[in-house]
């Protein structure tokens, strides 16, 4: 990209291959939903909820009303669920928009009928059950209270029902099991009480690989879209391919001696002649930014301590670029938006393009897109 110092390239091919994938994994009569929320982790809502819907993808899936509002007004006309539950200030925009709002509560379903018998229309909505990841959805003792209020208004239809496994990825799946049988029990007695539950959908991406018995109505696959599988745990049963890769342009290259300093704080201090490229990436754009993790167990523990220990004493080195099959390390401190890094006796000079790894959901907005399709630019987006 002539035009800039660093991008990142989206290849929609190779989303709309793994899209293929799991079309073929999932047996037809079962629906896919496609997830696409935090920016479809950080490859573009839009461009690639397009893509997807061309590729024949039955819903979309994202967490804010926010993001479904820009689906919807982006020309997607599958439907789109709203994964965050309805706050029942929510209900008019919700059902102004079309989107289908998630339900965890009997307020939330309440504020749902009186909006649509306010508008004179029907509602639609996916009731949310907490099965046991703790974190949103209604739990079974509380639905029976919402079953009498659906009764009583038959125009806000349940159009699907869902929950969240906690522990698909892992390897030990007994917990996703117990999971899968209570949504099961609280499908049954749902349909005891003459409520159509609509789409029941349950099924991560770890879950449409590993756990096909809980592939039920509907999958939502976010992770396999992005080529990357959820855990080391879970099975290799689809080709996936890589849509993402960042770059950038070295943009000053300076030699620096023995005694000599790097970035701020002094930090880092020159050993042996060195060249030194600067590269316009920083904390700012993700770079160098990781989530804080707590070791699930006492090796975890030992071994993310080890790999600080090695990145103190410079063992190896905490963040690299890449040139090629070279590894670059980054020397001092991350800048907001410069870092450095040793190019000593590689014939790199300014205007070279390198591989930045960077964490996709982190990304900043402002680095610009270009989409790739069919070998070729088919799009940039940039945020001035």
């Amino acid at each position: 990209m002539q035009d800039f110092v660093r991008w990142i390239e989206i290849d929609l091919d190779a989303i709309i291959h793994n899209f293929t994938e799991i079309r073929q994994l999932v047996p037809e009569p079962v629906q896919i939903m496609s997830v696409v929320k935090a920016d479809a982790y950080g490859h573009g809502g839009i461009e690639v909820s397009k893509a997807l819907a061309e590729a024949g993808s039955d819903m979309f899936a994202v967490t804010t009303v926010e993001e479904g509002l820009e689906l919807v007004q982006a020309g997607i006309r599958q439907p789109v669920l709203v994964f965050a539950p309805m706050l029942p200030f929510q209900a008019e925009l919700i059902l102004e928009s079309g989107l289908i709002p998630t339900v965890d509560s009997l307020d939330a379903f309440q504020a749902l009928a009186a909006q649509s018998e306010k508008r004179g229309t029907g509602a639609r909505f996916h009731l949310k059950v907490e099965t046991g990841m703790g974190r949103t959805g209604i739990r079974p003792e509380e639905i029976a209270p919402l079953i009498a209020h659906m009764h009583r208004h038959p125009q806000v239809v349940m159009a699907g029902i869902y929950s969240h496994f906690a522990t698909a990825m892992m390897k030990d799946k007994s917990f996703a099991h117990k999971q899968l049988a209570l949504f099961l029990k609280i499908i049954d007695e749902l349909k005891k009480e003459n409520i159509n539950i609509g789409l029941a959908h349950m099924a991560n991406s770890a879950a449409v690989l590993d756990l096909p018995e809980a592939h039920l109505d509907m999958v939502r696959v976010g992770t396999l879209l992005y080529g990357q599988y959820p855990s080391v745990h879970v099975k290799r049963k689809v080709r996936l391919h890589d849509p993402w890769q960042m770059k950038a342009r070295v943009v000053s290259v300076k030699k620096l001696s023995p005694g000599q300093s790097v970035g701020y704080g002094r930090d880092y201090l020159v050993k042996k002649p060195m060249t030194v490229g600067v590269v316009p990436v920083g904390y700012a754009d993700g770079f160098g930014v990781l989530p804080h993790t707590r070791p699930a167990k006492v090796y975890d523990l030992v071994k993310s301590t080890a790999k600080i220990f090695s990145h103190l004493m410079g063992v190896a080195p905490a963040n690299y670029l890449t040139w090629g099959e070279e590894h670059l390390p980054v020397v001092g401190r991350i800048g907001m938006q410069l870092s450095m890094i040793d190019i000593s006796g590689l014939n790199i000079s300014a205007g070279a393009e390198v591989q930045v790894p960077l964490r996709r959901t982190t990304s900043s907005a402002r680095i610009p897109r270009v989409y790739l399709k069919n070998g070729k630019v088919y799009k940039i987006r940039t945020i001035l």
